[in-house]
């Protein structure tokens, strides 16, 4: 039979064809079946929300209490409840100290908000006078005016709502009680958790697994580790310039600006606002240095810093992690743009095992990293595994020791004998 024959009286063209419409349907089914799993998990987004950030909580609690465990020679579970009983008071000192700055400034700025109001009407005014404008053109101080209504209504609305809001403070509140005490279990019993996931998953996957493992503790680990610490270099920037240059209010200006240097991506433009918009309004004769220092330090943090960051975190190709972030956004709000980034960096290794055969040298167990590429290098490997439980001559026998670890015992047989 030839090349061009036809084979149960369809040609060698109608089997291109039907090759291509049932890969085209098989993608088309696949899509319709992940739209119907989403659906039906976003009946649970709330349940699935507080698993994860307990799992987030409990993760990020793990290298504290192993190092009070192994800094105080104390067992697993009073490490752990002293790490939380730690990170609770220096949570509450902090809150403290903040929420009482934070009421104290927002009450001097309500004060003084009248005279603010003056500053920014000559402002605008010597801007308009500076650039030659007349107010036939455009009006700076009535476009200020506009928007200050504008935020005077939606201030207005936000205190109509003043019930939901607490209501929904209070369900808050609840979520992360729930969160806390999930993620203290999760912490205590990390073992048994994992020696139970290790038991579920078939042996022939140990290797996926652990790859699974390290990518997962990698990603996140670095994700948040350098979150954090850009948060805390942020706040440091706003600190001294503001304190250097005068600018009042620094907790109110601070905090902003600290919570948005969190956001991936977009984050650093967003972080730069609050304190260049208070520079603007009550130190004008210095609001250009004070710029120009605050862009440039963040500038230099976030090219040169970020990246030795992230090193440890698989990174990723900086289209990936808009993708992450916008993919987050879309599926789950405001915690995917957070964390979507992370999901997207686990997918983005296992997808090039499967495709390529090649993972990040940061994801093999340390025995096997090489020492002269960087841990983000992509490595190829190669599984071998001699298939144990169905070999004729070796039988794995298995059994759960007191402690509930599963241990295995592997008989050879001799040769002529019986098993």
């Amino acid at each position: 039979m030839t090349g061009g024959e036809q084979v149960g009286g369809i040609g060698p063209r109608e089997r291109r064809w039907l090759f291509f419409f049932l890969v085209v349907a098989t993608a088309y089914v696949s899509l319709l079946l992940a739209e119907t799993l989403l659906n039906f998990l976003s009946g649970f987004g709330q349940i699935i929300l507080i698993l994860f950030l307990a799992w987030l909580l409990a993760f990020v609690m793990s290298p504290v209490a192993r190092s009070i465990e192994r800094r105080l020679s104390l067992s697993q579970s009073p490490s752990v409840g002293l790490a939380y009983l730690l990170a609770l008071v220096g949570l509450g000192i902090v809150l403290f100290t903040a929420g009482g700055a934070i009421s104290q400034q927002l009450t001097a700025a309500t004060d003084e908000f009248p005279r603010t109001v003056v500053r920014i009407e000559q402002t605008l005014g010597d801007y308009q006078a500076a650039l030659g404008l007349n107010r036939a053109q455009i009006d700076f101080v009535e476009l200020f005016h506009s928007a200050q209504d504008q935020f005077g209504k939606l201030f207005t609305a936000i205190f109509d709502q003043a019930e939901a809001i607490a209501g929904a403070t209070l369900n808050t509140l609840g979520s992360l009680f729930l969160i806390l005490i999930l993620s203290l279990y999760m912490l205590m019993d990390r073992d048994r958790i994992l020696g139970k996931v290790n038991r579920v998953v078939p042996r022939r996957y140990n290797d996926e697994l652990q790859i699974l493992e390290r990518s997962v503790a990698r990603a996140f680990g670095g994700f948040l580790r350098a979150q954090i610490i850009l948060a805390f270099v942020q706040a440091v920037l706003v600190a001294v310039v503001g304190t250097i240059f005068g600018i009042p209010y620094l907790f109110l200006v601070g905090l902003p600006s600290t919570l948005a240097m969190l956001i991936p991506f977009f984050g650093p433009p967003l972080a730069l606002l609050p304190p260049v918009l208070a520079a603007w309004i009550y130190t004008p004769d210095t609001f250009i240095i004070s710029t120009v220092i605050l862009v440039g330090v963040q500038t230099v943090v976030v090219n040169w810093l970020q990246p030795r960051l992230m090193r440890g975190a698989l990174g990723m190709h900086p289209i990936l992690v808009l993708v992450g972030l916008l993919v987050g956004a879309q599926v789950a709000g405001v915690w995917g743009a957070l964390f979507g980034i992370p999901i997207i960096a686990v997918a983005n290794v296992f997808l090039s095992l499967l495709l390529l055969g090649e993972v990040p040298n940061a994801a093999l167990p340390d025995r096997e990293q090489l020492s002269d590429v960087g841990e983000g290098t992509m490595v190829r490997v190669a599984k071998a595994q001699v298939s144990d439980e169905t070999h004729p001559h070796i039988h794995v026998r298995r059994s759960l020791r007191p402690d509930g670890e599963e241990q295995f015992e592997m008989v050879v047989d001799e040769p002529g004998g019986e098993p």
